[in-house]
């Protein structure tokens, strides 16, 4: 379906071309060739969840099944001799300009007025996926829905979508993108084939991102600098991206002070750190420094483990943390709470944590 140009995708990174646009497919051959292995054997399953962490490349794959799909619709004969599509064909070049009518992607509503996404995927962006269907196809007999992200469907939407996967219609993919399957309902996941997709090696991922550099006209860091990325990123080519953009390295060194001189954490600091984060043209800086922080605390845990130090109950406590600074990061955005009091709420409870339990100096 037509796209709107002032309508950007929720989980694009500006200045960044859209994961549509790809050409490439950096890693995840195994999975595209079980999905290619399927659809040449007709036996195509009508739903796929496509589970990995943020920014591996499950947009991409998605957006090449359903370039196969669709122009192999168009193809004479049965089309599934190959696993290569023509890039200049119609369907592709329709898909790769968001407007091929017989695409649909679900996401997260973006308001002109405010220059905003909704938290959530709503009922109503459903219902025009009933619409969707409930028209012809115009272009072959398959149609293709991509959802990005699963994760974002608020209750009601998720359970008007389940009656479709539930009751699929004759000749309709659906492909939905989770970074955090346990969000989705059990029945939703139930229904699905599921594709679990790892991060990408190391050569994999400086490949994509010198792909993805080189076509959007930005630089690419070098050196030391680009090892100390590729290192953070742990195989999300999202993350290499937006650490390549922002003040990322600055930002590790930060944390990484914090947490070497617990237990107690420099008030001044806290409030100098909460002051620029909450700022909210600062969107990928703030997401980028809690990633850190948060990967950063879980990397500390999992050392201080294998080398056999702490004690079972600090340990548990520092865990207990982790996944309470990453439930109140996600309630922070979905609320659109102050992300000011929520880094200065978060720094506290580590210097209470450290005080009461020890901290996490290796």
């Amino acid at each position: 379906m037509a796209g709107d140009p002032d309508k950007p995708g929720p989980d694009v990174l500006e200045g960044f071309p859209h994961p549509r646009e790809s050409a490439q497919l950096f890693g995840h051959a195994k999975a595209e060739k079980q999905f290619v292995q399927a659809l040449h054997d007709d036996q195509l399953h009508h739903a796929w969840l496509l589970l990995g962490k943020e920014g591996i490349g499950k947009a991409t794959l998605a957006y090449r099944f359903a370039k196969l799909v669709l122009s192999r619709a168009n193809q004479s004969g049965d089309g599934a001799s190959t696993t290569i599509f023509d890039p200049a064909s119609r369907d592709v070049q329709l898909i790769t300009a968001d407007t091929h009518p017989n695409l649909l992607v679900l996401r997260r509503s973006w308001n002109k007025k405010t220059k905003k996404h909704a938290a959530q995927i709503s009922v109503d962006n459903v219902r025009e996926l009933h619409r969707f269907l409930g028209n012809t196809a115009s272009m072959g007999k398959w149609r293709v829905v991509i959802v990005d992200r699963a994760d974002d469907l608020n209750m009601n939407a998720a359970n008007a979508l389940l009656k479709m996967l539930e009751e699929p219609p004759a000749f309709c993919l659906f492909l939905l993108l989770s970074s955090e399957p346990g969000k989705l309902p059990a029945t939703i996941r139930s229904r699905c084939h599921k594709l679990r997709l790892e991060g990408l090696e190391r050569p994999e991922l400086q490949a994509a991102i010198k792909d993805i550099t080189n076509r959007s006209g930005t630089g690419l860091p070098e050196g030391q600098k680009l090892n100390t990325l590729l290192d953070l990123a742990d195989g999300s080519v999202r993350l290499a991206l937006s650490f390549a953009t922002g003040r990322t390295l600055d930002d590790f060194r930060e944390i990484e002070q914090i947490l070497d001189f617990l237990p107690r954490v420099d008030p001044l600091k806290s409030v100098e750190i909460a002051e620029r984060l909450a700022v909210r043209s600062n969107d990928q800086n703030y997401h980028s420094f809690v990633h850190l922080l948060s990967s950063q605390l879980a990397k500390r845990i999992r050392q201080i483990v294998l080398k056999g130090q702490g004690d079972k109950p600090a340990l548990a406590q520092w865990t207990r943390l982790w996944e309470t600074i990453n439930t109140q990061k996600s309630e922070t955005d979905l609320l659109n709470l102050d992300r000011g009091n929520f880094i200065l709420d978060l720094f506290a409870k580590i210097e209470e944590t450290a005080i009461n339990y020890g901290g996490l100096k290796l």
